[in-house]
């Protein structure tokens, strides 16, 4: 064991590898089965200054390494397990402990030893040398790392996978290759780009063998060992046909990238055309759905997986100006034939792995719930939402008057302090301004959520408030124009937008697309436009639907908190959900102490009574609470469900920590049954199983961070947000296959945008809306069953609401309301 330099613990005590970290080293060598080990360092001294570890010369080094020499020879290891960047180039040759770690590798000081890279046990609870913490999930891959390194002791040599790598030279080679893997149905894909052209493809059919076929090396006199044109059109025809067959089923990598580009590239406007069917296996989603939290790349997934060493530097900054085609074409080879080996590694997990006492498993889940959301979210992305641009323009001046009138007013509060213009984004500007001249008590930061939390709970005058809303306020509207309106559109004149399918939760999230994925960075991430204020309106109104279209916006109604009374059960919160009462009203007025008086409600078993009570007490809570605090409502309930601290929830809820802290007290007063029943069973359950949690649809997550307060807040999450995110996923495929005019251009957890036709040339122009409505309610409303969640439950109906609009995304109404604005259409 072999780490970097010695701790201060490690001097004080005269022993390698001694206090806290050291204790931690030997608990997870232990855990991999091995007793005693001989604990050392590359340095044997503490450097002085951290940064002469990068830059220390070899005469420096020299004595250490002739002291390590020695205790090698002495000891003749068969594995040296390396802690550490440092020492892993000392020992291994190579740079960077984060993409080597779990690799395999040649010692270069010792001929006939393997080293086994990881990360420093120690960095889990302290930062190391260069200020960096790990996070406590880290431990997860640590101990595989010392697994793998307790294993290969037993094993004598250097023995890396061996893989037939080949570069196609012809159509024959080619065709040669396929017929010698005519018997195998399955099939890893996977692409090399050059400013998003696909140039190579790999194939594999087996962990041990792969192909690279370059798509565009045509023989002329400037490329003379290039392929003969003839060839290069019979290779085509072959690698199309190949993937296009339904029969040889694909495996992939994160593959919407690989299938965008091989349909069209260079932004959608070069069209490929090698379509993909029979794509069945992503390693990506198959990988996140075994360990939600941890990384889905290629590279980490082989490094825990397989004992195929970090190989990504291979193909890294591949310029065919410059370097030879061939480096490029072994790299697309070897991803092949390393992701085949990961599916195969992979798939025995997922069948190994019960998820319900009906025995069916993670595979069964994956297969039939995540894998269908690959084709799904391609749609989606390819779709796109057309912009009205003389909206744009109109936008874009309104908002860099306002960014001018804010900036203004800055300078005005300002100039007695600085004689210069203050800019918001400038690193010195504002701490200067702040904490030198306004005298404001200092912060690391003075990012938003710092000067937020100055302005609500330190800051008491006008005058300092005032600076400190107008730098917000100038760095909202900077950002405003740059991320929303100017963001770039398509040749097709739409706004798209990037899906990430893997978040812990199984929730999405969306960001703009660029490069590799695209030429230049375009669109915008959707999700992170807000639903309510002027600015989430404001983009929304150069949304519009297409010529012949409208807009058709479906979303769960208060999903996540039935979810959570259901949990709890909370029965009076059920009550007031199945009835209609508007919770997040009351939440609001039991903050301030307005809330009817709802006995009579929650004791009435007759179901009219119960009816005719709710409207009166709706009635009573609109007349006492606004719909922008109704909005603090629904935070400070989300806040509850999820047990925020009131550091958190006052962010949420936009006022001072000590407001935010009596507001959840009055919400976890009236609802007890949040905290116990829902939250104490979750964390009875995650001691019970493993800390694995487990939603009604069978979506899995074992949690990886440090027991406490954070893992629980996490998991009181987990199952309420997985739940309503899949249930209308799932809900919008089956819309989908009912209504397949009905294109989908936009998921955002509980609720769907999609484009609903118009039969111009009909009797009843709006017929499609209708029948949308009734196939959406019918899926959308479907009862959840929680017989197999972690937490066993009845079942559950979250009503769904829907609206309509055919001027743009802004304008949209309910479907009753535009039923009547429309009576003549229908």
């Amino acid at each position: 064991m072999v780490g970097d330099y010695p701790s201060l613990e490690d001097l004080r005590n005269s022993r390698p590898f001694s206090g806290l970290g050291g204790t931690l080293t030997r608990d997870f060598l232990a855990k991999a089965g091995c007793t005693s080990a001989y604990f050392t360092y590359t340095l044997k001294s503490r450097p002085s200054h951290f940064k002469e570890l990068r830059n220390i010369k070899d005469h420096e080094l020299a004595p250490h390494m002739e002291q390590l020499r020695k205790e090698f020879a002495a000891l003749d290891p068969n594995v040296i397990l390396v802690l550490g960047d440092f020492s892993l180039r000392a020992l291994a040759g190579v740079h960077g402990i984060d993409k080597y770690r779990g690799s395999i590798l040649p010692c270069i000081t010792k001929s006939d030893c393997k080293v086994v890279a990881s990360l420093n046990p120690a960095s889990l609870i302290t930062k190391d040398a260069f200020g960096k913490m790990r996070s406590f999930s880290d431990s997860t891959f640590i101990q595989w790392d010392f697994n793998r390194a307790v294993k290969q002791s037993e094993i004598r040599g250097y023995n890396p996978p061996r893989r037939h790598l080949q570069v196609c030279k012809s159509s024959i080679q080619l065709e040669r290759f396929l017929n010698a893997n005519k018997g195998r149905n399955r099939v890893s894909v996977d692409i090399e780009t050059y400013h998003t052209f696909p140039i190579c493809i790999g194939l594999a059919f087996t962990r041990n063998e792969a192909m690279s076929i370059p798509l565009f090396n045509v023989q002329d006199y400037r490329n003379i060992e290039g392929i003969p044109h003839s060839q290069i059109l019979s290779i085509w025809k072959q690698v199309a046909e190949l993937l296009a067959d339904p029969n040889v089923l694909k495996i992939g990598q994160n593959f919407k990238f690989d299938e965008r580009q091989l349909v069209a590239c260079n932004d959608g406007k070069s069209v490929i055309g090698l379509n993909i069917n029979g794509f069945f296996f992503d390693t990506n989603l198959a990988f996140k759905t075994l360990f939600p939290e941890l990384s889905g790349s290629l590279q980490f997934i082989a490094s825990v997986l397989t004992e195929e060493p970090y190989w990504k530097e291979e193909g890294k900054g591949f310029n065919p100006k410059k370097d030879k085609f061939d480096r490029l074409l072994l790299y697309n080879a070897k991803d092949a034939a390393v992701t085949y080996e990961c599916y195969e590694e992979i798939e025995e997990y997922l069948q190994a792995i019960k998820i319900d006492k009906t025995g069916r498993t993670l595979a069964d889940f994956f297969y039939e719930r995540v894998m269908p959301l690959h084709p799904f979210y391609m749609r989606i992305e390819s779709r796109g939402m057309l912009r009205d641009n003389t909206v744009q323009q109109y936008l874009l001046e309104k908002y860099k008057t306002k960014q001018l009138e804010l900036q203004t007013e800055l300078n005005s509060l300002t100039a007695e302090h600085l004689d210069k213009p203050v800019n918001v984004a400038s690193p010195k500007d504002v701490p200067l301004l702040l904490f030198e001249c306004l005298k404001l008590p200092k912060r690391a930061s003075c990012d938003e959520k710092t000067l937020d939390a100055l302005s609500r709970n330190v800051v008491k005058d006008g005058y300092r408030k005032r600076i400190l809303k107008l730098i917000l306020e100038i760095r909202k509207v900077r950002k405003t124009i740059g991320t929303y309106i100017e963001a770039e559109v398509d040749h097709r004149n739409r706004l798209l937008t990037g899906y990430r399918l893997t978040l812990e939760t199984g929730r999405t999230s969306t960001s703009i697309l660029k490069p590799p994925v695209t030429v230049e960075k375009l669109g915008i991430a959707f999700q992170t436009i807000t639903k309510h204020g002027d600015v989430g309106a404001d983009i929304r109104e150069m949304i519009i639907p297409d010529p012949g279209y409208c807009f058709f916006e479906f979303d769960l109604s208060q999903a996540e908190a039935r979810v959570v009374a259901l949990l709890a059960n909370d029965t009076k919160l059920l009550k007031m959900f199945r009835y209609g009462v508007d919770i997040h009203r009351v939440t609001s007025a039991l903050i301030i102490n307005k809330c009817p008086d709802m006995r009579l409600f929650f004791d009435e078993p007759n179901d009219a009574v119960c009816k005719t009570l709710k409207n009166d007490i709706n009635t009573a809570l609109k007349a006492a609470i606004d719909d922008e605090f109704r909005q603090v409502g629904k935070k400070g309930r989300h806040a509850c469900n999820y047990d925020m601290g009131k550091g958190e929830a006052s962010i949420q809820l936009e006022c001072s920590e000590k407001k935010a802290g009596e507001f959840l007290d009055a919400i976890h007063m009236t609802n007890p049954n949040i905290r116990g029943v829902f939250h104490a069973e979750i964390v009875q359950a995650l001691k019970d199983n493993n800390r694995v949690l487990v939603t009604p649809h069978g979506r899995r997550r074992q949690f990886l961070n440090r027991w406490g307060r954070d893992l629980f807040k996490e998991a009181y999450a987990n199952i309420p947000q997985g739940t309503v995110s899949d249930h209308l996923k799932f809900a919008a495929q089956r819309i989908e296959q009912r209504a397949p005019w009905f294109l989908i251009v936009q998921e955002a957890h509980d609720s769907i945008l999609g484009l609903c036709p118009l039969d111009v040339g009909g009797f009843r122009p709006f017929k499609h809306v209708e029948r949308l409505a009734k196939i959406v309610k019918e899926e959308c409303e479907q009862e959840i069953d929680f017989t197999h969640c972690t937490l066993s439950r009845g079942s559950l109906v979250i009503p769904c609401d829907i609206g309509v609009g055919d001027k743009s995304w802004k304008y949209m109404t309910g479907l009753d309301k535009f039923r009547i604005a429309n009576a003549d259409r229908f």
